[in-house]
């Protein structure tokens, strides 16, 4: 298996943690690493996922981890993160419809009816949040 495929499962069990715990060491997600994917993963390993996680722009995760110095231990900042790519909220979809209508009068009919599908995805997968 690559090893992005590896990194990906990690990244979904550190997102797991973090959701169900208020504050997740190191070690444990490294021992339910072990646990839930079948090999280990160094301590390193789990620091670099969550360096990735947090502000690899190429990822775009941009997820809201914070380390706790008195816990030594990590957490979302953001109770409502949802692991994923480029989260949008409801105003950034409707504001991208706004400008979509604006720019459909400068598209082809069948230009526009891919927009009006992708603004139906769109919608349909935020509204239901």
């Amino acid at each position: 298996m690559p090893q992005n495929k590896f990194a990906i499962a990690r990244y979904a069990v550190i997102d797991e943690l973090l959701k169900k715990n208020t504050y997740v060491k190191t070690s444990t997600i490294t021992e339910t690493c072990k646990r839930n994917l079948g090999y280990e993963v160094s301590r390193r390993t789990i620091q670099l996922d969550l360096n990735s996680m947090k502000d690899d722009t190429f990822l775009g995760l941009f997820a809201p981890i914070e380390y706790c110095q008195k816990r030594k231990a990590y957490y979302y900042k953001d109770s409502d993160y949802q692991f994923g790519y480029q989260q949008l909220n409801l105003s950034e979809v409707d504001l991208l419809e706004s400008v979509c209508n604006i720019a459909s009068g400068q598209l082809k009919p069948d230009q526009r009816a891919i927009l009006g599908d992708v603004l139906f995805k769109l919608k349909k997968r935020y509204m239901a949040k």
